[in-house]
């Protein structure tokens, strides 16, 4: 299939739906062997009764799939099938035609040409429907066929979120000059529409596995982000919906049972949403700004939170590890990284592993991000003297044998749970440093003798999240000269033949060009030279050094692997790890 799959400058001979040509098209999928003439013949009879076409129920019922229905309607009606992601979509097609008219065809502009406009429509057209569409476009007709979910995905990506539900809201608020400057707009608040979607923002977050929504008013707009995959991308919006931004404010209060009078201040609240037979909490925090109340919504989802070590991702080289320090009978092991890198989710697959009925499991956390079961957790509660080191203080008295300590953010904390494992305890934490090695050094910083440090530390893992190639428009690229010198230092017999992929960008992947995440990690152990070089307040870089002649695989040797497997990009390994491996022939 050829990648550019936009059509010809002239229109072609086609032939438009008719009942013939669904018989025509029951007919071939029983020559194909994909359905038996009893299941045609059933849905004609029924086709009957409830006015359904022969396609559509064939779809309904999951006797044949889109796919192979659509082939066999492009041959029979002469309109190419391709798929949106093999289509360039023009923003002058999406411009010449209303929101209104590609939600009531469900069709999608792809190129307009020499006055010939291409549209993607998920069946083949009526002659009335085509007639129709020329007229109001004023221009002669292309068609191509698409799938049904992959239409629908591209009206929300090129038209904006919920044009159907709030198009006549908007156009109301216009006609009536509605002041957004004004105090009182709960009257538009109650409107079933507003409601309508502000239930779609929020379930297309979580089909589109976003973690937090983002509603931000400007001055003549309102923003809407979705973080997805740890990167905040911009989610288009119906035109003139900045009309509605007090109201879809005030209607997120009313979820949150918040006060909708009070805009001066800050508001923190939850609002409890059900999809797809799954319960999701939604952690509401509202600020002031000059142009209204910006919005932001943490997305939870109790069952899909969890993670087990074997689907972290990890490497024949790490899992080993990894094993190794959960395995301990005492000491520290850290994780360290930036917010948002995934540590968490680490620690609570490390613990799970280890739960068993003979240990006992306590962790001290802020907040409680995983409810486990089999473990007991404490939740940080600095406003009436609930802090790290004070619940530190009285685990110990609790007889423990693995203690997970959410984060070690000060002197007290740290000294405590360097202590704790000396005295016999494992225990778990996290830090904010680069690497690994800089772990040391934080520690130092907060006042931990470095003695202590060495006696206690057994290892330290840094972690970083990269995006993952979406599969569904996956494509080959050439990677940058120099890069390519640095992937082949690492890897030589690997990158001769290696193929480097990129991702085009399409409705799978909100076309991004990336679906899901997978972790690096530096895993550091910690070794009787790297010991002396602790007590002998040695700096991080050179402690960096040593490790990796012991064999330490770097944040960025990790990445290129990843690039070199064909899971990640370049770009996404430079974004996330900096170079900072010191040259071969470095000597301390």
């Amino acid at each position: 299939m050829p990648t550019d799959a936009n059509t010809a400058a002239a229109p072609r001979e086609i032939r438009f739906f008719s009942d013939q040509m669904m018989l025509e098209m029951g007919n071939r999928l029983v020559e194909k062997g994909l359905v038996t003439r009893g299941q045609v013949d059933e849905l004609q009879n029924r086709r009957a009764l409830t006015g359904e076409t022969l396609d559509t129920l064939l779809i309904k019922e999951g006797l044949a799939s889109e796919t192979d229905i659509l082939a066999t309607l492009s041959e029979l009606s002469g309109i190419p099938f391709r798929h949106v992601a093999d289509l360039k979509i023009q923003q002058d097609a999406i411009r010449k035609v209303p929101a209104r008219v590609a939600i009531r065809y469900h069709l999608i502009p792809v190129e307009e040409r020499g006055g010939i406009i291409t549209l993607a429509v998920n069946r083949v057209p009526t002659l009335a429907m085509s007639d129709s569409l020329r007229m109001l476009l004023n221009m002669a007709i292309q068609w191509v066929l698409c799938a049904e979910h992959e239409i629908a995905k591209s009206i929300k990506h090129f038209y904006g979120i919920g044009v159907e539900a709030v198009d006549s809201l908007v156009e109301a608020a216009r006609d009536q000059d509605v002041d957004v400057q004004g105090t009182d707009l709960t009257a538009v608040t109650a409107d079933e529409g507003v409601v309508k979607f502000l239930n779609q923002i929020i379930l297309e977050a979580i089909r589109m596995d976003a973690t937090d929504i983002h509603i931000e008013p400007f001055e003549n707009s309102l923003r809407l982000r979705y973080r997805i995959d740890g990167i905040l991308q911009p989610i288009p919006l119906p035109e003139g919906i900045s009309h509605l931004r007090k109201a879809i404010t005030s209607c997120v209060k009313i979820m949150a049972d918040l006060n909708i009078a009070e805009r001066r201040k800050p508001h923190d609240g939850r609002i409890a949403v059900r999809s797809g037979g799954e319960e999701f909490d939604l952690r509401v925090s509202i600020l002031p700004t000059p142009f209204g109340e910006t919005v932001c919504l943490r997305i939870l989802n109790r069952k899909t939170m969890f993670i087990d070590l074997e689907h972290l991702g990890l490497t024949k080289e790490q899992a080993p590890l990894i094993k190794y320090l959960g395995d301990l009978p005492h000491g520290v092991v850290l994780l360290t990284g930036p917010t948002g890198s995934g540590k968490t989710t680490t620690l609570y697959a490390l613990l799970a592993k280890i739960n068993t009925p003979d240990v006992k499991i306590i962790t001290v956390e802020d907040p409680i991000e995983y409810q486990m079961q089999g473990i007991n957790q404490i939740q940080v509660h600095a406003q009436i003297g609930l802090t790290f080191a004070s619940i530190l203080r009285s685990i110990l008295r609790h007889d423990p044998d693995i203690i997970l300590i959410g984060e070690i953010r000060d002197t007290e904390t740290a000294d405590i749970a360097v202590r704790a494992s000396l005295t016999g305890h494992l225990v778990f934490s996290t830090l904010h440093t680069n690497d690994a090695p800089s772990a040391i050094t934080r520690l130092t910083d907060m006042g931990v003798e470095p003695y202590l440090i060495s006696s206690c530390l057994e290892g330290v893992i840094a972690q970083r999240l990269v995006r993952k190639i979406c599969l569904s428009c996956r494509e080959e690229a050439k990677p940058d000269e120099i890069i390519l010198e640095e992937i082949a230092a690492e890897f030589p017999d690997r990158v001769k033949d290696a193929k480097f992929f990129v991702g085009r960008g399409c409705p799978d992947c909100n076309f991004t060009g990336y679906k899901g995440r997978i972790a690096l990690f530096e895993i550091m152990i910690m070794n009787d030279t790297i010991r002396s070089m602790v007590v002998r307040q040695r700096p991080a870089n050179e402690i960096k050094h040593q490790a990796i002649r012991d064999g330490l695989v770097t944040l960025r040797k990790d990445g290129w692997n990843r690039v070199l497997d064909g899971i990640t990009t370049i770009d996404e390994v430079m974004r996330v790890a900096h170079r900072t491996e010191p040259p071969a022939s470095h000597s301390p």
